[in-house]
């Protein structure tokens, strides 16, 4: 076995899915090149730990990951800890996971190690930050485009995170709540966007949403929304969904009531 086959099989093995053979390979391989021991403790130790609740990394955490990465590219030979990293960033790692592990990797693994002060430090937490701000971007955009409705929360529970959200954030939050076939996952997309609400293309979009709604939960959690905004742009969309045939009488009435509020 090779070193890049070392690599694409850690997921395979973690998760069970080696046959006998290749399970024995893989053992063999990591007996007889014990240099490659501390990148697949890594591995395990955040794959374990992959299904329960993820802690928020802290600034020092994100600082200390992209301190040391920056670090590193200025010698010639990068710890295996490293190689491990952009393994995870490049390679062929599921996506969500390995965002995930980026962004917790090095500040879980080497504690703290590092003290900062001055203009430098300055300079570097910026950096750490707009790095790591693209990280969960990117987190937020794969994970709202899996299959489960778990992730897909998660997805949208990560935006809460984001310093700033981009025009591409807040589209996908949109397809989301127009399209998700999951009731809470419309519900939490909603609340994602209440708190971009000052932006003309936010409060635009979430007008534009309320005819697209078959939800009684989601047809509510907008009319009071739209309340709390007083969005007269409002009014004829849920006047249009009211008339719509198969409409829920508590949702029908709420609707009512939030036009009466808002004209």
């Amino acid at each position: 076995m090779e070193y890049t086959e070392f690599k694409e099989a850690i997921a395979d093995y973690l998760s069970g899915n080696l046959t006998e053979g290749a399970v024995q390979e893989f053992e063999q391989f990591l007996e007889e090149n014990p240099q490659h021991q501390e990148e697949f403790e890594a591995t395990k130790l955040f794959w374990n730990g992959f299904e329960e609740e993820v802690p928020a990394p802290t600034p020092a955490m994100d600082v200390k990951f992209y301190t040391m990465l920056n670090a590193q590219e200025k010698t010639t030979e990068k710890p295996s800890v490293f190689k491990w990293i952009e393994s995870l960033l490049l390679g062929s790692f599921p996506k969500q996971l390995a965002y995930t592990l980026a962004i917790l990797a090095v500040g879980l693994i080497v504690g703290n190690r590092i003290d900062f002060g001055g203009e430098e430090a300055q300079r570097t937490v910026a950096e750490a930050n707009k790095e790591t701000e693209k990280v969960r971007s990117q987190l937020v955009l794969t994970l709202l485009d899996q299959p489960s409705a778990n992730q897909r929360l998660q997805a949208v529970n990560e935006v809460d995170k984001l310093n700033t959200v981009t025009e591409t954030i807040i589209k996908a939050l949109f397809s989301t709540l127009n399209n998700d076939d999951n009731v809470n996952v419309r519900l939490s997309a909603i609340e994602a966007l209440k708190n971009y609400t000052d932006r003309p293309i936010v409060r635009e979009g979430l007008v534009s949403s309320i005819i697209h709604q078959s939800s009684p939960l989601v047809q509510i959690e907008l009319a009071d929304l739209m309340v709390v905004l007083q969005e007269k742009k409002a009014v004829k969309p849920l006047k249009e969904l009211i008339k719509e045939k198969d409409v829920n009488t508590n949702a029908k009435q709420k609707m009512e009531e939030s036009i009466q509020s808002i004209i």
